[in-house]
């Protein structure tokens, strides 16, 4: 199957830079825990979760994307995986506490804040652990901030105004705390550029 730009952009540039997040990710996560991936895009951060949990399911709306990450599970010989394309405002298959962890990766600012906060409140709702990785509120002064909102500005239209919301409001700080997501610890990454959170 041949893959559109914007998935081969993914794997080739967004990916690999994002895997410097993986590590402060993976802190904490067991060999009994299960996991959701929300937004889990190419598959990246799931493959790498299921390197040290019991099992990890991905979901993303992007039907070219989750056939990626099903390529590269095969591809690894990865079992323990399930990718699936589902819809992330619409979490109501999973009972309470289905998983161990629920986490998303650099999506919680391209969502609308009404779905952005019904997503994490959803995730904490399923799940005894909260892990979210986006852009931090407060980014120092630099190349890493130019180049985030660079990014973004690129992105356009809805996203780029949904970004602008996010970081109006607070960043995660503002949306953990809407959802009622008590934070446990948080980690600056990327020079200040990222932040994660742990509930």
């Amino acid at each position: 199957m041949r893959f559109s730009i914007r998935t081969l952009f993914y794997q080739l540039f967004i990916d690999p830079i994002l895997s410097r997040l993986h590590g402060s990710v993976l802190d904490g996560v067991t060999r009994m825990d299960r996991v959701l991936d929300i937004a889990c895009g190419t598959g990246a951060l799931a493959l790498a979760l299921a390197e040290k949990a019991v099992h990890v399911t991905g979901i993303d709306l992007n039907e070219e994307s989750i056939t990626a990450a099903r390529m590269s599970a095969r591809r690894r010989g990865t079992s323990n995986v399930l990718f699936e394309v589902r819809d992330a405002s619409d979490l109501s298959c999973y009972g309470d506490n289905s998983f161990d962890v629920a986490l998303t990766s650099m999506a919680v600012h391209q969502f609308d804040a009404d779905l952005a906060m019904k997503i994490l409140s959803e995730m904490k709702r399923i799940a005894y652990r909260v892990v979210v990785v986006d852009y931090n509120h407060h980014m120092p002064a630099g190349w890493g901030r130019r180049v985030a909102w660079g990014i973004e500005r690129v992105a356009g239209g809805e996203h780029y105004r949904n970004f602008r919301i996010y970081m109006k409001k607070g960043g995660m700080h503002y949306f953990a705390r809407e959802a009622g997501i008590k934070v446990k610890s948080e980690v600056m990454r990327g020079g200040g550029v990222f932040v994660i959170i742990k509930g």
